[in-house]
């Protein structure tokens, strides 16, 4: 499959990802850049706080797979990224003068890892059936 063709199944599978979580509420993005081949996909949770899952991935790694394949594959990385949010570290790199409460949005970010931790059992659930 061509590069372009292979990027649009990766897209797909993405749109999929997010409307079976609920993890597009309009600033998640997938983007393939043709200049290098390369893929960039991003997810987001209730309280708009993204998540990068894939970040300058060649999307020659997705070369072989099936749909399917590809879906199981975003999902295990979206597995890596929940595993490792920590919301005191989201904090510290994005928090700024533009907040008023600091304790109202570290409190946002709590809620953002509940929410994706119950998202994780959803995912690991469906893997198990795939």
């Amino acid at each position: 499959m061509e590069k372009q063709g292979l990027a649009q199944a990766v897209q797909q599978q993405a749109r999929k990802l997010w409307d079976n979580y609920g993890l597009q509420k309009g600033y998640a993005e997938c983007e393939y850049f043709a200049y290098s081949n390369q893929i960039f996909l991003s997810v987001e949770a209730s309280n708009r706080t993204t998540f990068t899952v894939l970040e300058d991935v060649p999307v020659r790694q997705f070369e072989g797979m099936t749909s399917k394949d590809i879906y199981i594959d975003l999902l295990e990385r979206l597995l890596v990224v929940i595993d490792d949010f920590d919301p005191e570290e989201k904090y510290n790199e994005l928090v700024g003068d533009e907040y008023d409460s600091p304790e109202e949005f570290k409190a946002m970010l709590e809620q953002d890892k509940e929410e994706l931790l119950e998202k994780a059992k959803e995912i690991k659930s469906e893997l198990d059936k795939l």
